[in-house]
């Protein structure tokens, strides 16, 4: 794998830099991406959310030690307006064009004892193949579990001449100070540009780095880069927010239309309505009387008869 001549990304608040870096690295860093009174204002709301949700023994555990408090969307004003700022689209525009939508949005308490996965957040992307070849899989046939690693099950390895774009960009907010030490986001620079999945074990000792700053600081990384939790060696959790973005034509991780509170919707602007996927695109995404933006409660015509 080959990487530019140029250093590893350090954080900056130059989005020229941070273009390059994403763009020969597959990931940046954002120093300062968050002022001190909203990390204050966003750590004390999930705080409040997380111990009210353990007490009614909704939260969410997985088994690589990682706590979740998902959809974000519905949990609090300050979360919606970190979906609005102003770099954050500089960068998803760089990566994904003029038009994405929220895939997910979650808080992570990364556990002491947390464990690595290695992936990429497009997993579930075909390899290229060229005109005269079968696919190696179908896109209905990929399962998060089988499309890891430099091979397809027992199937060939994908072709490295040509490689799928970034379909989506993902970005996560430090609310502590990211560390080695405490399971920082760890990241292989320049793996964006491989056309492959990482494998668990193949790759386990490739060059593997972590994405570290202060609190405060944000690292994005596209779809395709490899990265993975670190392991946390701390003695308390490691905290951050992930705001998930993808293309317009993927299905959301989060169904957004359905999840999304009457009250939310109620105050939400136009911006943030199509951010969450209310408004269709190139003809996706609407339904009778309803192509320039859908609205619940609103259907399509039924049976009719005439008069």
């Amino acid at each position: 794998m080959s990487y530019s001549n140029r250093g590893r990304p350090t954080a900056t608040r130059d989005l020229q830099c941070a273009r390059a870096d994403m763009d020969d690295f597959g990931y940046c860093l954002l120093e300062g991406a968050l002022c001190p009174d909203q990390l204050i204002a966003i750590r004390a709301r999930l705080f409040e959310q997380k111990e009210a949700e353990e007490q009614l023994g909704v939260e969410y555990h997985g088994k690589d030690k990682k706590q979740l408090i998902k959809f974000l969307l519905n949990k609090g004003k300050v979360f919606r307006d970190l979906l609005l700022h102003p770099a954050l689209h500089e960068l998803l525009r760089h990566v994904l064009g003029t038009t994405y939508q929220l895939s997910s949005y979650h808080a992570h308490f990364a556990h002491p004892g947390s464990e690595v996965a290695f992936h990429t957040d497009q997993f579930w992307m075909p390899p290229p193949v060229g005109s005269t070849n079968t696919a190696l899989v179908k896109p209905g046939s990929i399962t998060r579990a089988d499309h890891r690693g430099r091979r397809l099950g027992d199937g060939e390895a994908p072709s490295s001449s040509a490689i799928a774009p970034a379909f989506v960009c993902n970005a996560m907010w430090m609310l502590d100070d990211f560390s080695e030490e405490n399971g920082a986001t760890i990241i292989v620079p320049g793996s964006h540009l491989s056309g492959q999945q990482p494998d668990p074990t193949i790759d386990a000792n490739a060059d593997w780095v972590s994405a570290t700053g202060p609190a405060g600081t944000v690292a994005i990384f596209e779809g395709r880069v490899w990265h993975s939790t670190g392991i946390n060696r701390s003695d308390r959790p490691r905290i951050g927010l992930t705001t998930n973005f993808c293309a317009p034509q993927f299905r959301q991780q989060e169904n957004f239309m359905l999840g999304t509170s009457p009250e939310v919707l109620a105050e939400a602007s136009e911006e943030l309505l199509a951010l969450i996927g209310f408004k269709p695109w190139q003809g996706y995404g609407g339904y009778e009387g309803h192509y320039d933006r859908v609205k619940r409660g609103e259907y399509a015509l039924g049976e009719l008869t005439p008069k």
